[in-house]
């Protein structure tokens, strides 16, 4: 009786994981939200099966892709197959909220390390080389154009090039936050699916209450005095300062944004102004230096401590 549950359902998740993987490589406007799904399907039969039967369901996905796909698509089992598998097995551990993003992350980091490796090995395709050529095209265009732009264009021209010199130096730091953004949004979406099936799903804190270790501020104090020592462009010490600078900036960044969620959330004033905060940050990056300095404030100087509610 279990063994033909376990093979219905996995026939039923292995044709959900076809449609989406369908959509995904052929409709590109919603590949932007069913790549993020793709792991759903892995995860919902590890809880409901194991872990022994959701490596034969990851086989049985690989088969489906080589079949509707290329044999170069394979990537894209393994890759959301073990995130989903990973998830799902800490659904059935009960694991919090933080372990599960954990666990998804570094499954996530692991497979972009390993895409990344094979790409240059088997297919001789450098991520890096491609970003570097996308950017210098970038440059041309703006070149060209630069007439039209007014004064403002050689300095865009300036950063552009500057910014071919480290992108090869920022990869580490790339891996590390797509990892997180795919992590959170695969719990996201997984977490409305399991609750549907009646699985416990990890308690997450509200954003406006998550609050990273005071030690953070001397990490990034320390990353500073580093970078001001002006390491040697392409030295093991330029690449750690660089991408330790821009982790640490972004987490410096999340820390004052849920400051604002608390402060506004203390003071009962309704969650529009924190919302349009947070958009304008993607529109207005200057924004984050303001927010991050906000969260330096808030970690080393318990400023939320300070702020008394509404009477």
């Amino acid at each position: 009786m279990n063994r033909t549950r376990a093979l219905t359902e996995g026939a039923i998740l292995a044709s959900l994981y076809a449609v989406l993987f369908l959509i995904t490589l052929f409709i590109p406007v919603l590949s932007l939200f069913t790549i993020f799904l793709l792991s759903l399907p892995y995860a919902v039969y590890t809880v409901r099966h194991g872990l022994k039967k959701s490596l034969v369901f990851v086989l049985t996905t690989m088969v489906l892709t080589i079949i509707l796909g290329t044999v170069t698509a394979i990537n894209v089992p393994i890759l959301f197959g073990s995130v989903g598998v990973v998830m799902g097995h800490l659904y059935r551990k009960k694991i919090s909220a933080f372990g599960l993003l954990a666990g998804a992350a570094l499954t996530y980091l692991a497979n972009f390390i390993l895409i990344y490796v094979v790409t240059i090995l088997l297919l001789e395709i450098n991520l890096i080389d491609t970003m570097k050529q996308s950017i210098e095209e970038t440059i041309a265009l703006t070149e060209k154009f630069s007439g039209v732009m007014g004064g403002d264009a050689e300095a865009t021209i300036q950063q552009l090039r500057e910014l071919v010199e480290i992108v090869p130096y920022l990869i580490p730091a790339l891996f590390v936050i797509l990892s997180v953004v795919f992590a959170l949004a695969s719990i996201f979406v997984t977490n409305l699916i399991m609750k549907r099936f009646k699985v416990e799903v990890p308690h997450w804190e509200p954003f406006r209450n998550w609050s990273f270790p005071k030690s953070i501020i001397w990490y990034y104090l320390a990353t500073i005095l580093l970078y001001m020592m002006n390491p040697e462009q392409g030295s093991a010490l330029y690449i750690v300062t660089m991408n330790l600078y821009i982790v640490l900036e972004l987490v410096l960044a999340i820390q004052g944004l849920t400051f604002i969620y608390f402060y506004f959330w203390v003071k009962k004033k309704g969650k529009t102004i924190p919302v349009l905060v947070t958009i304008s940050l993607f529109i207005i990056p200057v924004g984050l230096h303001v927010v991050r300095i906000l969260g330096i404030i808030d970690l080393g100087f318990d400023l939320r401590k300070r702020i008394k509610p509404e009477a």
